[in-house]
């Protein structure tokens, strides 16, 4: 059923809308430039999905998979992920606004270029994720396993890391990166090996 109500939407270009769907598989669907409203998604699995250009508002996904599906140049805006896995997806130059993401897994996503505006994450994997030239605005990040994130070009300034672990997360040369960035004395032990500094 869900596939199907997809694939209408996509067809006659109108919004998908207040939506309930629990334990769906959907495959190799194309849903570009798609608009999802108000959609309740329960152990839905989506497999080599492409949502680029989708937009997103008001949509709540529990024990969902989108394992390595594509939202390049997409918009979410009051979104909840609740115990869903993403790895491998692909969310770059997308803007993600006021979305809250607990339990969830992102390990190897791509969000190179995004915009991330008040998102919430707490107790995620984002480990190996690559969020070079992002741009971040009030982040709140609880227990997010950050380990050989990429970190590129991205500003930290302001944003609290002292949850999280941040275990060789990649920065430029400079290291520019990290200023004013709020981490714990521990982390400033592990981050001044990075700067060359001997702690004796």
């Amino acid at each position: 059923m869900l596939e199907d109500k997809i694939n209408e939407a996509v067809s006659g270009e109108f919004t998908l809308s207040g939506l309930t769907a629990e334990n769906e598989d959907v495959c190799s669907l194309s849903c570009a430039k798609t608009d999802f409203e108000s959609l309740k998604l329960t152990k839905c699995r989506f497999t080599d999905c492409d949502f680029t250009g989708a937009y997103f508002a008001d949509c709540t996904f529990e024990n969902c998979s989108f394992s390595g599906c594509r939202f390049e140049k997409s918009y979410f805006k009051n979104v909840t992920l609740r115990y869903c896995k993403l790895d491998g997806s692909i969310f770059r130059q997308s803007t993600l606004r006021k979305l809250t993401a607990s339990g969830s897994s992102f390990n190897y996503c791509d969000f190179s270029e995004a915009l991330l505006d008040e998102i919430k994450l707490t107790e995620c994997e984002m480990r190996e994720a690559f969020l070079s030239q992002c741009r971040f605005k009030k982040p709140l990040f609880s227990e997010v396993n950050f380990t050989r994130a990429d970190f590129f070009g991205t500003s930290l300034k302001g944003i609290n890391l002292s949850e999280c672990t941040i275990d060789g997360i990649m920065l430029s040369d400079s290291f520019s990166e990290l200023k004013g960035a709020k981490v714990s004395p521990l982390q400033a032990a592990d981050l001044a090996l990075l700067l060359g500094v001997v702690i004796v």
